[in-house]
């Protein structure tokens, strides 16, 4: 396992961030807290391409609160990988939605698995 903190500047208008992941791996977990008050809609949301893997909603309006993320059910085990041929898979995109304050701070932790395993068949194994 690996540990990725990061720290965003949030904004009054929807921010998208992009991460390129260190190695292959898969997002097991995901914390975030803002240095100001969030409403109990806003939204820290890690996705591969377009599509979310996991995903923080406030729920409350406290700064300074640790949040959790809950892993998609569907898309949650989505691999990212350094060496994928297709761009998309080779970040973490990080979307912040739009927050009350400018300059709104967010420290982000991600727990990073980095031994995803690939599925192969018994010959290729």
């Amino acid at each position: 396992m690996k540990d990725i903190f990061v720290s965003l500047n949030g904004g009054t208008s929807a921010l998208t961030h992009y991460l390129p992941v260190p190695c292959r791996g898969i997002v097991k977990g995901l914390k975030a807290v803002f240095n100001k008050a969030v409403a109990t809609t806003d939204t820290v949301d890690i996705q591969r391409g377009t599509t979310s893997v996991n995903k923080i909603t406030t729920g409350a309006t406290t700064a300074g609160k640790v949040y959790t993320g809950t892993p998609d059910a569907d898309n949650k085990d989505l691999i990212f990988d350094p060496d994928d041929s297709t761009e998309a898979n080779k970040m973490l995109k990080i979307v912040v939605s739009a927050l009350e304050s400018a300059g709104t701070l967010v420290g982000i932790w991600i727990k990073y698995d980095d031994s995803a395993a690939a599925k192969e068949t018994p010959s290729e194994a």
